[in-house]
């Protein structure tokens, strides 16, 4: 036979391990793809060959609003704009009169706070469907769709959205006024091309240099502060969204990405990954004959679900002692300092 390289060639191959077709296993389809399933998120989360590292560049999104139709001219870049009915407002990012969804950020509201005629920052209440809103610099009037009016954006919402692949952040590429500077009066650019034949037998001196400058680098400026949790698949930046970041900018983020058999269908002749589910589906079957336990078929045969459990146990624990002692996770690197 031929190695699993589709989910159905893997789920035959499981159930060859436990002796069909010559014996009929007492398991439904759909538990064999629940414990599929369970058994690739086992695999994703503590084999090192379950995932990969990655570098994933996300750009910063605007707050939008639908608009009915393209106003008649332009709102300024910056301006504020003014909802009739819901009395909400929000600055204006690069708008064009050819398009029919605004981009804005940092939405306000009157909310009965202090003072009436003070705006307070929300972001829960936006533009209205089908009302009005008008340019504070501009005098441009529009009005937003009669059924998708706005929704935040990065921006506003002050979090990045992942989808359900990625199963861990390692951290964010720190990002400066010289990292995202890669034009002709860039520093580095500069400076490889008038000083870095200078270095010559100092280069001693430069690493030493460099160095120090890192050291103040992170006693002043740091990397970026985030949380993140793969369940809500949202990274949290615990930034200053008004001036570290804006609306368009790239923000890259070191990731672990769980391989799915989409595009890597190699994963499934991982002789790690057969062993775990093929356990996995033992103890289902031990589970679905356990309350035929002690029942005497025809010849004498009896059937012992209780054994089967036992037996999938004592390999389950054995793979998870094997997962606790390392031998499938990558190794610690070493931290000098």
């Amino acid at each position: 036979m031929t190695q699993p390289s589709t989910r159905a060639t893997f789920k035959d191959y499981c159930k060859r391990q436990l002796g069909w077709p010559v014996v009929d296993l007492n398991i439904d389809d759909d538990q064999l793809e629940d414990r599929i399933d369970d058994s690739i998120m086992f695999w994703n989360e503590y084999h090192y060959d379950g995932a990969y590292k990655k570098y994933y560049k996300h750009m910063i999104t605007a707050s939008t609003a639908k608009l009915s139709e393209a106003p008649s001219g332009d709102f300024t870049d910056g301006e504020y704009v003014t909802g009739g009915t819901s009395g909400s407002r929000a600055k204006v990012h690069k708008y064009h009169s050819a398009n029919t969804t605004l981009r804005f950020k940092f939405p306000e509201t009157k909310d009965g706070r202090g003072d009436a005629n003070t705006y307070y920052s929300n972001t829960t209440n936006l533009f209205s469907a089908s009302e009005t809103i008008t340019g504070g610099t501009s005098g441009v009037t529009a009005t937003t769709h009669s059924s998708t009016a706005a929704s935040l954006g990065d921006v506003d919402n002050r979090y990045i959205t992942l989808d359900e692949t990625f199963i861990g952040v390692n951290g964010i590429i720190p990002f400066s006024a010289s990292t995202q500077n890669d034009n002709l009066f860039d520093f580095k650019y500069q400076f490889a091309l008038n000083d870095m034949h200078r270095i010559g037998s100092s280069i001693q001196s430069y690493v030493m240099t460099q160095s120090h400058i890192n050291m103040i680098n992170d006693l002043f400026v740091g990397t970026p502060a985030f949380r993140f949790n793969k369940h809500t698949d949202k990274v949290y930046l615990d930034i200053d969204w008004k001036s570290d970041v804006a609306i368009d900018d790239f923000v890259i983020l070191d990731v672990q990405v769980g391989l799915d058999a989409t595009n890597h269908p190699d994963m499934f002749r991982d002789i790690f990954l057969k062993r775990y589910c093929t356990a996995l589906i033992k103890k289902q079957w031990g589970q679905n004959m356990i309350k035929f336990e002690g029942l005497q078929l025809p010849g004498g045969v009896t059937l012992n679900g209780r054994q089967l459990i036992d037996d999938a146990q004592v390999e389950l624990d054995a793979i998870k002692e094997e997962i606790v002692a390392g031998y499938y996770e990558e190794p610690m690197g070493f931290h000098v300092g």
